[in-house]
C-alpha cells in the first residue's frame, strides 16, 4: 500500500517541478507531455524505483520495471491536474476535452 502512496505523491511532486518550469520558461508548455514524460523516467531511473520490484512482479529486466514506473508516475499528474481543478484551484488548469466531431447516428 505505501509503494502505491509513493508513486502518487511521486506524481504530485512531478506535476509541481514541470508546473514551475512551464512558469520559469513559457515556450516549454508545447512540450508539456515530453517534458513530463522524460522527467518521470528520469527520477524513477535516479533513485532506482521500481514499484513492480517491490510488489515482487518479476519482469524481463529490472530496468523494465524502474521505466514502467516512472511511466505510472506520469500518468498520475493527470489525476493530480484534474483534483487541482475540480477543487477550484488555479494551479491545476482544467484539462482540455477533445472530441472529434463525428456525425451522430440517428436511431
Amino acid at each position: 500500500m505505501y509503494d502505491f502512496a509513493i508513486v502518487i505523491l511521486l506524481g504530485l511532486a512531478l506535476f509541481k517541478v514541470v508546473d514551475l518550469l512551464e512558469d520559469f520558461v513559457p515556450q516549454l508548455a508545447k512540450f508539456h507531455l515530453l517534458i513530463t514524460l522524460v522527467l518521470a523516467v528520469a527520477g524513477t531511473l535516479l533513485i532506482e524505483y521500481s514499484v513492480f520490484a517491490r510488489y515482487g512482479i518479476d519482469l524481463r529486466t529490472a530496468e523494465l520495471g524502474t521505466w514502467m514506473t516512472g511511466l505510472m508516475v506520469a500518468g498520475t499528474t493527470s489525476i493530480w491536474r484534474a483534483a487541482f481543478s475540480w477543487m477550484g484551484s488555479s494551479e491545476g488548469e482544467e484539462p482540455e476535452v477533445r472530441h472529434q466531431s463525428r456525425p451522430r447516428i440517428a436511431a
